[in-house]
């Protein structure tokens, strides 16, 4: 029986281990900015070239094989994000291209793909590494209703439209480290729920 088609491409060894581990020492945050009302910790963003330089040339040779499966054609990406969650940071729940004004979502941002890269691998147990392992930091997609886990790495690719508002669940121990990035089309990618039956228990059942 053929696993329906998922509206998430998911790409294990998009980066090695060790490269991951140079991006995270690399970027170097040692301490997070606080909010000014609730003291609490914030996610930290930053860009950095060479980083982006070697995600980009991965992506590109992706991009025919995207381009197939979401029936689309590539016009660029924006510049790469960098983006640190330590302890204490609040989830901020958030739509990739639109906003929501007056009920109902109007696209405010030229972007159709949204992928992010894990650099950091989720771990429960012993032995844990708070430089490269982290207990939380799930991607959480509500609506949906399932999330996933960081696997160092791993990049995981979706339309950017509001049928996948997500967050980054709280940190319980150790730092998250992902690559953020948007994918634009030269035409507007119109998702279609239909073209993507099924929910994740289907999506991944090829996983």
């Amino acid at each position: 029986m053929a696993v329906p088609k998922s509206p998430f491409t998911i790409v294990r060894d998009f980066l090695s281990p060790l490269l991951c581990e140079q991006f995270c020492d690399k970027i170097g945050f040692t301490e997070p900015d606080v909010d000014a009302k609730t003291n609490k910790p914030l996610r930290m963003l930053k860009f950095d070239d060479d980083i982006q330089t070697i995600i980009y040339s991965k992506l590109i040779n992706l991009m025919p094989a995207i381009e197939k499966y979401y029936d689309f054609e590539y016009r660029g990406t924006e510049r790469m994000m960098v983006k640190w969650y330590t302890e204490g940071v609040i989830p901020i729940t958030s739509c990739e291209n639109s906003t929501y004004l007056k009920k109902k979502w109007i696209r405010s941002r030229d972007r159709d793909f949204t992928g992010i890269v894990f650099l950091s691998d989720y771990q429960e147990n012993e032995n844990f590494d708070s430089d490269y392992e982290v207990y939380g930091g799930k991607l959480e997609f509500p609506q949906h209703k399932f999330g996933v886990n960081p696997e160092r790495g791993t990049l995981i690719l979706f339309p950017s439209v509001p049928h996948f508002i997500n967050a980054t669940a709280n940190i319980h121990a150790g730092e998250l480290y992902q690559v953020r990035f948007h994918i634009a089309a030269k035409e507007p990618y119109l998702y279609n729920p239909e073209n993507f039956p099924g929910d994740y228990r289907s999506w991944f059942a090829g996983l």
